[in-house]
C-alpha cells in the first residue's frame, strides 16, 4: 500500500461511506415528497412537472423517469429530483406524438411510495429505488407535453436500442432474442423468466448483466484495434472512450457498467500519459467515485458482486495460483522453441507429432488451471454477498464458468457484427446472428446437464452479518499470511507451505456455507410464521424434523409463490417442504402453491400435497392435485381425526375439520382446520372456515383451548364468532390480510369480538410476517415490519 497511496485513500473513503450507510443510515433518508405522501397514505392525488430522462417499455406500461420535478401534493409544493411514472398506452396515444427524452411533461395521477420487504428474504423495492435516487412512483391518469425540447443524443441512443432489440428478436426469436437483448443492451424486459432463473441457479446469471466482460470486450476491442492500425495512444483512447461512454448511456448507467467504464478510462488514461496501469488502484478509484455519487451503492448486490469479482482476482488469484502450481506445466510453458520434453524425446516425424501433442496437452492443462484459479478466486471472495442476497450456492458453477465465459465473446461478437450486417443484408446478418443463438443453446444444454447432477444446488439460507464479518476476517488473515510469507521468502515462493493458505481458504468457504445452513436448521423448538402475501394466506411451520406449509396464495400480489413465498423459504434454508396443505380451493390460498409445484426443479421441492377429504374437493383442488401429479408430488387427503406426528413425538398436526357427516359445501365452510401442538403449546390454523363449518367445530366439542389462533377468512365478520372464541379461548390472534384490501378485512366486528375475548391481535397489514416461536412452554411472537407511528 505504501507504493499505492491513491489506492489506500480511495479504499479508506469507501470504508467510511460504508460505515456511514450501515451504522448511521446515510443516504437512506426519506425525501420531502415521500414524507408528504406517508402523511396522506394510502395514496394521494398528485400533479407534477418534470423533464423526461429515461423511457423504458414494460409489458403493460411505459416507465418514464423524470428529473427536476415540481410537485404539488396535499396543498404542498415540493421540489423532487427524480420521480418514476408509469404511463399506460392510452395516455401516450392521446398526445400528438410519443414523448421523447428531454421533453417537459405534466402528469396528474395517483402517487405512492415504494414498499419495503414484508417478509424475510423478499425483494426490498424501496431500497432498490432509493439507490437510484427515486422515492416515489406515480400512476399517470393524465399526461400533457408542455415542452417539445428534446435531448437529441439520449433520444437517438434510445431509438438505436429499440431498433437493435427488434433486429435481435426478429432473427433469433423471442427466447434467444430476449436473451441477447439483455446481454448486449441491458434490456431484460423480454428475458424469459425460466431461463433467467436457470442461469442464476447454475451460477452464470452474471452473463445476463452488462458487466466488465461486456464493456472490456467493446472498449478494449475498439482501442486495441485502433492501436493495431497504427493510431496513437491519445486518438485511440479518445475514440474507444467516446464509444464506450455512448454505449453506457444507451444501455443505462448501471453500477457494473459504470465500474467498467471508469476502469477503462483510467486504463487508457495511463497509456495516453505514459504511466503504469495498476488494477488495484483503478478498482478502488472506481469504487470511490461511485460511492461519492451514491453512498447506498455499498449495500447494492450489483456493486458488491461487480467490485468483489475483480477484487477476488487481485487478492486471491496469487494464493490459488500457488496452490495449483505445477512444475511440469511451468516447464512445458517455459521451454524454448524447438526444445524437447521428457515426454517426447527422439527423432523423426512420429516423435515430432508426439512432442506437438504433448505441448498442446500441457497448454490445455495450463489454461484449465488458470481458469480454475480465477473462478475459485472470484467464487470464494463473493461467497458472502451470494449467500446474503441469493441464499444458495451452485457447487458446479466453478467448473461451469470455465466453459461458458471463454465463448461469451463469440456470442457478443456475432451479435454485434450480425446486427450491423443486417443494415446491409438482412439474410447475411441473420446468418451471422445464428452463432449467438448456437452459444446460447449450448448454455441451456450445459445448465440442464449441471442441474441434473446430484448436489447441483446447496441452499444455505441467509447468513447473519456477524457470520459474514467473521468469514472475511479469516480471509483477510489468510491472505495476509500468504503475502507475508511470499515477501519474506528469498526465492519468492519455494516450498509447500505457500499452498496451505489456498487450501485453508477453500476449507473456510465450505465451512461458511455449511455453518450457515446448520445455523438456519438448528433452531430450538418450533416456529410458525404467518407470511405477508397480501390478501391471502400462507403459514410456514418448522417442526422438529420436517417443514410444512399451510396454504399459499394471494388475490392482490402477482406471483406470490415466486416472489414472496419461495424467497422466504430459501432464506430460511428450506429446499424441501415435507407437507403442503391446501385448506380449500380459493385462489388466494392455492395460486402460490401451484407456482411452487410448477417450479420445483429450480425452486423448492414438495414431497406431499395434502387436501381435504374427497367429498370437499372442488374443481380447483382437483386441478391442483393434477399439477402435483405431473410434477412428481404425492397427493393425499386428510380427514377429521387424522394426525401427522414427527418421530420425536413432540410436533403434531391434527385435522379437526371439516367434521365428518356434516353436510357442507366445498369452499370456505369446508376448509381444513388444523391443530398444531408442541409440548404444552397449541395453535389453531383455520383457513377460511365460517358458517356451518365453524359451528360444527365447537358444537361437536372438537375445539381445544389454544395459545395462538390464526383468525379465519382474513378477519371477516362471517367467521370467528363469539361462540367459537369462547370454546377456543385464544390468548393471541394473528390475521393475514392485504394492506388496504378491497374487502375491508379485517372487519371491525371481528376485531371487537377478539378484543372482548381477551385476545391480543396482530395483523400482517401492520407487522409483515408474524413469527411465533415456542419451546413448548414459552411463546414469543415477533413482526418483521415495524409499526408506523
Amino acid at each position: 500500500m505504501k507504493k499505492r497511496p491513491l489506492c489506500m485513500v480511495c479504499a479508506l473513503f469507501v470504508a467510511v461511506q460504508a460505515i456511514r450507510v450501515c451504522f448511521f443510515g446515510a443516504g437512506a433518508e426519506a425525501s420531502a415528497l415521500e414524507d408528504a405522501l406517508n402523511q396522506s397514505m394510502p395514496s394521494a392525488g398528485i400533479t407534477l412537472e418534470g423533464t423526461v430522462s429515461k423511457i423504458e417499455e414494460k409489458s403493460k406500461v411505459t416507465a418514464v423517469c423524470l428529473k427536476d420535478n415540481a410537485v404539488s401534493v396535499s396543498d404542498q409544493n415540493i421540489q423532487e429530483p427524480t420521480v418514476m411514472a408509469y404511463v399506460r398506452p392510452e395516455q401516450t396515444e392521446k398526445s400528438e406524438e410519443h414523448i421523447r427524452i428531454g421533453n417537459r411533461i405534466r402528469i396528474t395521477g395517483e402517487a405512492a411510495v415504494f414498499d419495503s420487504a414484508r417478509n424475510p428474504g423478499n425483494f426490498d423495492q424501496r431500497a432498490y429505488y432509493a439507490r437510484q435516487g427515486i422515492h416515489v412512483l406515480v400512476w399517470a391518469d393524465k399526461l400533457e407535453v408542455i415542452s417539445r425540447e428534446t435531448d437529441r443524443t439520449a433520444q437517438f441512443l434510445s431509438e438505436v436500442r429499440c431498433a437493435w432489440k427488434d433486429i435481435l428478436v426478429k432473427h433469433l426469436g423471442d427466447y434467444y432474442g430476449g436473451t441477447m437483448s439483455a446481454v448486449l443492451l441491458g434490456d431484460k424486459a423480454g428475458l424469459d423468466a425460466e431461463m433467467k432463473k436457470m442461469y442464476q441457479k447454475n451460477g452464470i446469471g452474471h452473463l445476463l448483466a452488462i458487466s466488465g466482460l461486456h464493456m472490456s470486450f467493446i472498449g478494449m476491442g475498439i482501442y486495441g484495434l485502433l492501436r493495431k492500425t497504427g493510431l496513437g495512444f491519445i486518438p485511440a483512447g479518445i475514440a474507444g472512450g467516446a464509444v464506450l461512454i455512448l454505449y453506457t448511456m444507451m444501455i443505462g448507467a448501471g453500477v457494473s457498467s459504470l465500474r467498467a467504464l471508469i476502469m477503462f478510462l483510467i486504463r487508457v488514461g495511463a497509456d495516453m500519459t505514459g504511466r503504469d496501469y495498476d488494477l488495484a488502484t483503478s478498482l478502488s478509484a472506481a469504487a470511490a467515485v461511485l460511492c461519492a455519487r451514491q453512498p447506498l451503492y455499498v449495500t447494492d448486490a450489483g456493486f458488491l458482486l461487480s467490485f468483489g469479482a475483480i477484487l477476488g482476482l487481485v487478492l486471491l488469484s496469487p494464493v490459488f495460483g500457488e496452490m495449483f502450481r505445477s512444475e511440469k506445466l511451468e516447464a512445458a510453458a517455459g521451454r524454448k522453441k524447438g526444445g524437447r520434453t521428457g515426454w517426447a524425446k527422439g527423432k523423426g516425424g512420429r516423435h515430432m507429432i508426439r512432442r506437438y501433442l504433448c505441448g498442446k496437452i500441457f497448454a490445455a492443462g495450463r489454461w484449465l488451471l488458470t481458469g480454475l484459479v480465477s473462478s475459485l478466486a472470484v467464487n470464494v471472495l463473493l461467497l458472502g454477498p451470494v449467500l446474503y442476497f441469493y441464499f444458495e450456492i451452485p457447487p458446479y458453477s466453478v467448473l461451469l464458468n470455465l466453459f461458458v465465459i471463454p465463448v461469451m465473446p463469440v456470442a457478443m461478437a456475432s451479435g454485434i457484427i450480425g446486427s450491423v450486417l443486417t443494415l446491409m443484408s438482412d439474410s447475411l446478418g441473420g446468418a451471422v446472428l445464428q452463432a449467438s443463438k448456437a452459444v446460447l443453446w449450448m448454455y441451456d444444454c450445459l445448465c440442464g446437464a449441471a442441474g441434473a447432477l446430484p448436489g447441483s444446488r446447496f441452499v444455505t439460507g441467509k447468513p447473519d452479518i456477524a457470520w459474514l464479518a467473521g468469514y472475511y476476517a479469516v480471509l483477510g488473515i489468510l491472505c495476509g499470511i500468504f503475502y507475508y510469507l511470499r515477501q519474506k521468502s528469498e526465492d519468492g515462493r519455494k516450498g509447500g507451505v505457500f499452498r496451505i493458505p489456498g487450501i485453508l481458504l477453500v476449507v473456510c468457504a465450505v465451512g461458511m456455507a455449511a455453518a450457515c445452513r446448520l445455523g438456519c436448521k438448528s433452531e430450538e423448538g418450533i416456529r410458525a410464521a404467518v407470511l405477508d402475501v397480501g390478501q391471502g394466506d400462507c403459514i410456514y411451520i418448522r417442526g422438529d424434523q420436517e417443514d410444512y406449509l399451510v396454504d399459499g396464495g394471494s388475490s392482490d400480489v402477482s406471483s406470490a409463490g415466486i416472489y414472496r413465498i419461495e424467497p422466504y423459504l430459501l432464506a430460511n434454508a428450506v429446499d424441501t417442504l415435507d407437507y403442503v396443505f391446501a385448506t380449500h380451493g380459493d385462489e388466494d390460498h392455492i395460486n402460490g402453491i401451484r407456482e411452487l409445484l410448477e417450479n420445483q426443479d429450480l425452486g423448492v421441492r414438495i414431497r406431499n400435497l395434502v387436501l381435504p377429504s374427497e367429498g370437499y374437493l372442488d374443481e380447483k383442488l382437483l386441478e391442483l392435485a393434477e399439477t402435483a401429479r405431473k410434477n412428481g408430488t404425492r397427493t393425499a387427503v386428510m380427514r377429521a381425526g387424522d394426525k401427522i406426528t414427527e418421530k420425536t413425538g413432540k410436533t403434531e398436526l391434527k385435522c379437526l375439520g371439516p367434521v365428518e357427516g356434516t353436510k357442507l359445501e366445498p369452499g370456505n365452510e369446508a376448509s381444513l382446520v388444523l391443530e398444531l401442538t408442541y409440548g404444552e403449546f397449541c395453535m389453531l390454523l383455520t383457513g377460511d372456515v365460517e358458517g356451518k363449518g365453524e359451528e360444527s367445530l365447537y358444537k361437536e366439542g372438537k375445539l381445544p383451548q389454544c395459545d395462538v389462533l390464526k383468525a379465519a377468512h382474513h378477519g371477516s365478520c362471517d367467521s370467528t364468532t363469539a361462540e367459537f372464541l369462547k370454546a377456543a379461548q385464544p390468548k393471541v390472534a394473528v390475521i393475514s390480510a392485504g394492506v388496504d384490501n378491497r374487502y375491508g378485512h379485517p372487519h371491525e366486528e371481528t376485531l371487537e369480538r377478539l378484543r372482548e375475548a381477551g385476545c391480543s391481535v396482530y395483523s400482517t397489514q401492520e407487522n409483515g410476517t408474524l413469527t411465533v416461536r415456542t419451546d413448548g412452554q414459552k411463546v414469543k411472537l415477533s413482526g418483521y415490519v415495524r409499526k408506523k407511528s
